[in-house]
């Protein structure tokens, strides 16, 4: 839904709704299914907040946006692209490095690492990322606990796979 649609549902519907909660119910009832799904996702859109601060303890409303996402089956690449401007701007060099290095492996960090300036390494990196898929883990769904793969006991903790700083 486009961002002018969500204004209009809030300012020409919010008048149209039972002023007494009793009778939303029934009123909801009388709606075609259109309107009820539109209504429906306004409120959930209002009241899902994913954001995660540097500083917060909101564990739960991260992981129900995350049930949410799962049960839509939203694969966030469809909705977010790395690129300078949306992520690597805004983070800096070690997180840059990591995320080339988690995106296209540790030959591309080092392109990245050799950059002089963090223009100069957001600008590598952005060109070594574009049309990988790859998305910053703020931005990924976890998985479901029963989804997540048990970890291997063979692998060397130094030889895992470097994650990117959040």
């Amino acid at each position: 839904m486009r961002t002018n649609d969500w204004s209009r549902l809030a300012d020409n519907y919010g008048h149209h709704l039972p002023g007494n909660p009793a009778d939303l119910f029934d009123w909801l009832l009388e709606q075609p299914q259109d309107m009820v799904l539109m209504l429906l996702a306004f409120g959930a859109a209002h009241s899902v907040n994913a954001v995660e601060k540097k500083f917060t303890d909101r564990k739960k409303g991260i992981e129900q946006a995350n049930q949410l996402g799962r049960a839509l089956n939203v694969h966030m690449p469809d909705w977010f692209e790395t690129t300078g401007d949306s992520y690597f701007k805004h983070v800096n060099r070690t997180t840059i490095e990591l995320s080339v290095a988690e995106a296209r492996g540790s030959d591309a960090e080092l392109s990245v690492r050799a950059a002089a300036k963090k223009s100069e390494a957001v600008t590598i990196a952005d060109r070594l990322v574009a049309g990988s898929g790859w998305i910053p883990a703020p931005v990924r769904l976890a998985r479901a606990e029963a989804e997540r793969e048990p970890k291997s006991e063979s692998i060397a903790e130094d030889e895992q796979f470097p994650q990117a700083a959040e």
